[in-house]
């Protein structure tokens, strides 16, 4: 993990090491914009009973569960919890994998990573679900008051000052505030990230693999640093 100041010459960048998880009062927090969990990586099964947790479950308990470590911005403005890394040892049959393997995590597998307050709505999605939640960050770097919102996820999902919420699948999918669908955005190539910016908010960049585009919207993206706001 890196810091780097936009501007400054590429060689000051500053390596951030994990620390110890701690309340930090006024910081943002990073989360991951997908998460992906489908029993790969750990034994999901109970003994007791004999069955395994579903995919939903595995999802909530992983968001709710707090890390032991973080990494934070040197000004102390924000951090980003540290979740475990996997690694998976190289394989012949799959050219360009060095000798050190494959390495997973949410943080690594995220295509971005939506930044808020605690007490803040996000929106992030369970990639093996294909679904969109809706979620309030918590001090500590989690996800509370989780509730699925659409039966459609991705790589990202931002919402608006209106409530509406735009989720990158393919395309770009509108639902309003109740998780109805309301429109949808064509972009020529697959987004993989989308941010509102602009002097008013009202520009939504769409990343994709080869190209940044834009569309002007009619409401401005909600702010994720102001007071913080119950769910609804």
């Amino acid at each position: 993990m890196y810091s780097f100041k936009p501007g400054d010459p590429t060689d000051t960048l500053t390596v951030l090491a994990p620390q110890p998880s701690a309340p930090r009062a006024g910081a943002m927090v990073a989360v991951p914009a997908t998460f992906w969990l489908d029993s790969q990586f750990r034994d999901q099964i109970d003994l007791d009973t004999l069955e395994y947790k579903t995919i939903p479950q595995m999802f909530a308990d992983e968001v709710t569960s707090p890390e032991a470590k973080e990494y934070v911005s040197p000004d102390g403005s924000l951090f980003l919890p540290a979740g475990r890394v996997f690694r998976q040892g190289a394989n012949e049959n799959y050219p360009g994998v060095d000798a050190t393997g494959w390495r997973w995590s949410h943080n690594l597998g995220a295509r971005g990573f939506v930044t808020a307050l605690p007490g803040k709505r996000i929106y992030v999605s369970s990639g093996a679900e294909n679904r969109t939640y809706r979620a309030t960050v918590q001090a500590n770097g989690t996800l509370g008051e989780i509730q699925p919102f659409a039966e459609r996820g991705s790589e990202s999902a931002v919402e608006d000052s209106a409530g509406n919420v735009y989720i990158a699948n393919g395309q770009i999918f509108v639902y309003d505030r109740s998780g109805n669908p309301a429109g949808r955005i064509d972009v020529p190539e697959r987004p993989i990230q989308l941010v509102f910016g602009g002097p008013d908010r009202r520009t939504l960049f769409i990343l994709g693999h080869h190209t940044l585009y834009a569309v002007r919207t009619k409401v401005p993206g909600a702010a994720l640093t102001d007071a913080p706001m119950s769910s609804r």
